[in-house]
């Protein structure tokens, strides 16, 4: 299965954990397959502002709309055991953590979820700055990848193509939005659906192989 998502996407945390509990309801194993798509490609335009005065000062919001969406999200979270501070988030170039996040990919042969989950909780949960190089270092160093390796993708050009490929596909297979994730057969769900819903699909997909 291909997860399409951003770390800058509160759904795509709670579609982490939804997909985990679905992959748990069903006997078979489900590999994942992570890929990048990026809600700002070029970055936001006010880079390190809380989400919250951005959504009322740039996306046309009123404080009232926008209360109502972060209720909507913290209380999804919650039901997910996540807590999920969307208002304090830092808006971030989500570019570089992704090269970063491939680099911990390679390092352990796929097996990312905690990474993941660490990135996530990073950025909602403690609503630190992961446009700041300290933070990606720091993060890199709890996921015990090399230093050098690190340098590398941070300041140069390391896993810059493997990025840009996952954005491409996406936009030539009209991936949209967050989570999305999508069967060997093109097939896709909603990452934000429900467990049932996305434990359905599971199945459906793993029929057909």
């Amino acid at each position: 299965m291909d997860v399409w998502a951003d770390v800058r996407c509160p759904w795509c945390w709670i579609g982490l954990r939804r997909l985990r509990r679905a992959k748990a309801m069903i006997e078979e194993p489900v590999r994942v397959r992570r890929r990048s798509l990026l809600l700002e490609p070029h970055g936001p335009a006010s880079p390190g502002r809380p989400t919250a005065q951005v959504a009322t000062s740039e996306w046309g919001m009123s404080a009232t709309e926008w209360e109502a969406r972060s209720r909507h999200i913290r209380s999804a979270g919650e039901s997910e055991g996540l807590r999920i501070d969307v208002d304090d988030a830092p808006m971030f170039d989500s570019t570089p953590l992704h090269r970063l996040l491939k680099l911990a990919d390679e390092a352990r042969s796929g097996d990312v979820e905690a990474v993941w989950e660490d990135a996530y909780a990073t950025h909602f949960e403690r609503n630190e700055n992961l446009g700041d190089p300290a933070v990606l270092r720091a993060l890199a160093s709890r996921w015990a990848l090399d230093e050098s390796e690190v340098h590398r993708t941070l300041t140069g050009e390391r896993f810059a193509a493997e990025v840009s490929d996952d954005v491409d596909t996406a936009r030539r297979t009209q991936i949209t939005s967050v989570p999305t994730v999508v069967a060997p057969d093109g097939r896709r769900v909603s990452g934000n659906a429900s467990v049932d819903e996305v434990a359905q699909f599971l199945l459906a997909a793993g029929s057909i192989r």
